[in-house]
């Protein structure tokens, strides 16, 4: 090596004049002696990635990683967290997801190490946030899912059916609500009806509607209780005996899809508790239920049980009733509303993490800075 001195000859030709370097300049080119040492490590450093001056070459690659993994996640999670398995087995569920917090952990470790060893940013920092969002919002989204529309659908069918004697039906004025508590679907015998003269209601934001189920011909039960209710919401009068709820005008109707919404039922159960005060009969056991038609081969769907993540057969499911159905219909409606909006997140977190990336070396290199003090 040779050293650099302060009288250097600067520029062409054989009378050329010198020109000094200045302090930091010849320190850094000496090996770091002098004041302005502390220059040193700036100029001997290769140019990082990242640094200003020196534009990042983006690789489509980890860009797609990062939008189809973490999207992945999030189906997972939900998927797990929503549908037949977290309903059926959830220890098992939970173990599954925690197999992606044991994996989205390694890749913190893998982001900790880049970071501490290699200051430039790197995709495995901003890969570890956005898996972990997606696995806190795919669980969160699902479990609503599952409670608001999955539980209500798997529990129906796994509840028992009650056709009454010989399948011809339930007599309501005979049979108690005891026998049947079990029932998530009840077949009444054919010109069973409900008493809309005993109807009443319960108001608390949504109006809750009730009444009576009768036998054919019955205006007063046998056993003297009133245990069988027709339910349903916005369907009656609020100053009058009114009931226009469910297939309320079908001569076909004769069947009750049990309520198993346990927030819509204490607000069921003020509303009979004021029309046994209000007509002066009892109903100790009132079991609320849906009016609806069906027959036969809605029992038949009942009987059946949940043979996977996502419920029963098609054939089952086509003589499920309309409103067992549309449970399932929404839950599944909402993944893949969710699962959509998801990889539109990614997509769009992707691309403005990439412009970052690429801006970082846009502006003047400190290099050019330090090297421009010369004269």
């Amino acid at each position: 090596g040779f050293s650099v001195s302060e009288s250097t000859p600067l520029g062409p030709g054989p009378g050329r004049a010198k020109r000094p370097l200045p302090h930091s300049v010849l320190a850094a080119m000496n090996g770091g002696q002098g004041m302005d040492a502390e220059i040193t490590p700036l100029l001997k450093k290769p140019p990082a990635l990242f640094s200003p001056g020196h534009r990042m070459r983006m690789n489509i690659v980890p860009m797609f990683l990062n939008i189809f993994i973490p999207w992945g996640i999030f189906v997972y999670c939900f998927g797990l967290s929503s549908f037949y398995l977290m309903y059926a087995a959830p220890l098992l569920a939970w173990i599954c997801i925690s197999l992606v917090f044991i994996l989205w952990m390694l890749f913190v470790i893998v982001a900790f190490c880049a970071r501490r060893y290699d200051p430039d940013p790197t995709w495995f920092t901003f890969f570890s946030i956005l898996a972990l969002i997606c696995v806190i919002w795919g669980i969160v989204s699902g479990l609503a899912n599952l409670h608001k529309y999955e539980a209500p659908y798997f529990t129906l069918l796994e509840m028992s059916v009650a056709t009454g004697v010989n399948g011809t039906g339930v007599n309501p004025s005979v049979i108690s609500g005891e026998d049947v508590m079990d029932a998530g679907l009840i077949t009444f015998q054919a010109g069973s009806s409900f008493d809309a003269t005993k109807a009443w209601h319960f108001m608390k934001g949504t109006l809750y509607c009730v009444a009576p189920i009768l036998g054919h011909g019955v205006s007063v039960p046998m056993r003297q209780t009133y245990d069988f209710w027709a339910i349903g919401k916005d369907c009656c009068s609020i100053t009058a005996s009114d009931f226009r709820c469910g297939s309320w005008g079908s001569t076909q109707a004769h069947t009750g899809l049990r309520e198993i919404n346990e927030a819509d039922l204490e607000f069921y159960r003020l509303a009979v508790q004021q029309a046994e005060s209000l007509y002066d009969i009892m109903a100790p056991h009132p079991i609320f239920l849906k009016w609806t038609e069906g027959g036969s081969s809605l029992g038949s769907a009942l009987r059946s049980r949940a043979g996977g993540l996502f419920g029963s057969s098609g054939l089952v499911q086509e003589a499920l009733p309309p409103e067992v159905k549309a449970l399932h219909i929404k839950g599944f409606s909402n993944f893949i509303v969710f699962s959509g909006s998801n990889l539109l997140f990614c997509v769009f977190a992707v691309t403005l993490a990439s412009a970052r990336f690429a801006f970082l070396g846009r502006s003047r290199s400190p290099y050019d800075e330090v090297l421009g003090e010369a004269p």
